[in-house]
């Protein structure tokens, strides 16, 4: 039972050192806290929201590879409202693809990531406050009825470490997101622009297949 357990730690510690391929599969999650740029202004706030998935690495090159993940996300914003707050909390399916820079074959290996995202809304949730009154909406108003289907998609960037223990990767950042797509089609409701963005933190864990 020991040697099942200790081979792969062998197998890796025999590796060719002059290959730098390596293939690996991952968990992956984390939370951001989420807004929207609106225009005209809307007094928004943050709202935190997790995400969690899973994710594949492959490098080929000592310093440059690629990172891909598909997982579900909780998004959103908040805005004042009166004396009160409005939510507004979405639900994705998330697709990305990161190019990554990875310095160093030590232990601790700083890194940083960028690629395009691809959000496919789920599911849409409305807190309205005590005070909403419908009449008092713009005709257009987006408050008090259903964010229409809309795919979104943008970039996100990540910065932070990659610690190394045999086919293990423990990966550690912080993470920014900024969208290019409206949430909301211009001219639909009382806002021209709707624009996700975002900043938190994430933690993935790897293990090596190649």
């Amino acid at each position: 039972m020991l040697l099942f357990f200790a081979l792969p730690q062998v197998l890796w510690a025999q590796r060719d050192s002059s290959d730098f391929r390596r293939l690996q599969v991952g968990l992956v999650g984390g939370q951001m806290w989420h807004t929207v740029d609106f225009t005209p202004t809307v007094d928004v706030l943050t709202l935190p929201g997790q995400s969690y998935g899973i994710a594949i690495r492959y490098f080929d090159k000592q310093l440059v590879g690629f990172q891909a993940e598909a997982s579900l996300a909780s998004a959103g914003w908040q805005e004042n409202y009166g004396d009160e707050l409005y939510e507004r909390r979405l639900d994705y399916a998330e697709i990305q693809l990161l190019t990554q820079f990875s310095v160093g074959r030590g232990f601790i290996q700083p890194l940083l990531q960028l690629g395009p995202y691809l959000s496919v809304p789920l599911e849409d949730n409305e807190t309205l406050p005590a005070s909403f009154d419908p009449d008092q909406e713009p005709a257009n108003t987006y408050r008090g009825r259903e964010l229409p289907f809309r795919l979104n998609y943008g970039l996100r960037a990540g910065l932070g470490l990659n610690v190394e223990a045999g086919p293990l990767t423990l990966q550690l950042e912080g993470r920014i997101l900024q969208g290019f797509s409206n949430l909301l089609k211009p001219g639909e409701s009382q806002v021209a622009t709707s624009i996700r963005q975002a900043y938190g933190g994430n933690l993935g864990l790897f293990y090596a297949i190649r």
